[in-house]
């Protein structure tokens, strides 16, 4: 789509391209984060008036998020692989499994910690994205060191499940999490500027979903930390 940038008049140049892919990728997250919660709540709204069970509605989603992981997975290797279509129709049954599973989250805590978690969320994600954007720092020489600590987490993580059982090292890990998904936040947006330069449109669908699952643990973390349970 964009496969060069010149001086002439007739090309974009490569700030009103940088500009257009950024401003178009968080339009589309925007109404995509809309969307997910907005019907997540639709589906609540159906297990609290038993239009759907409550054990029917754990089988069913043990199975989305099946396949939800299998979506991410194959989105994140495939987005040179596969042509735009096919991965725009990815991505749709992706949050369409996603609003299966936040209702399930929504069930479990009061509303107003749902919008708080959400608020807090979004103020920090988008801070973190304007830095990412803004910094002069490369970010992308943290891309081992984040491995790193994404290992570390689910080790600890594990092990915390299974032998420690501690609240206090479940909070520490919360924390862990979320500052982690925030560090990644500005290392996409840092990603999804540089790579504007030869942009290839499936690249949309791959940022559209790593931004989102950014937003999404921000979220579930804080939820987790500061959630009141119903």
């Amino acid at each position: 789509m964009f496969d060069e940038v010149g001086t002439n008049s007739d090309f974009i140049s490569w700030t009103d391209m940088e500009q257009s892919i950024i401003q178009r990728t968080f339009l589309w997250l925007g109404w995509i984060t809309a969307l997910v919660f907005g019907v997540g709540y639709y589906v609540l709204g159906l297990m609290q008036s038993g239009a759907i069970d409550m054990s029917t509605y754990m089988w069913y989603y043990w199975l989305s998020f099946i396949g939800w992981l299998w979506l991410v997975v194959a989105i994140s290797f495939g987005a040179r692989k596969f042509n735009y279509m096919t991965l725009a129709i990815m991505f749709i049954l992706f949050w369409l499994l996603e609003w299966f599973g936040l209702a399930g989250v929504f069930a479990a805590y009061n509303q107003a910690s749902i919008i708080n978690a959400f608020a807090g969320a979004s103020i920090m994600f988008i801070t973190m994205a304007l830095w990412g954007y803004s910094t002069k720092t490369d970010l992308s020489k943290l891309g081992n060191l984040f491995l790193v600590w994404l290992i570390s987490i689910i080790v600890i993580s594990l092990l915390n499940v299974f032998i420690f059982k501690s609240s206090w090292l479940e909070m520490v890990i919360s924390i862990f999490w979320i500052v982690l998904f925030l560090w990644l936040t500005a290392y996409d947006l840092q990603m999804l500027k540089r790579w504007a330069a030869s942009w290839d449109r499936r690249l949309e669908i791959f940022f559209w979903l790593w931004l989102f699952l950014n937003f999404i643990n921000i979220f579930l973390f804080l939820l987790s930390l500061f959630g009141g349970r119903d």
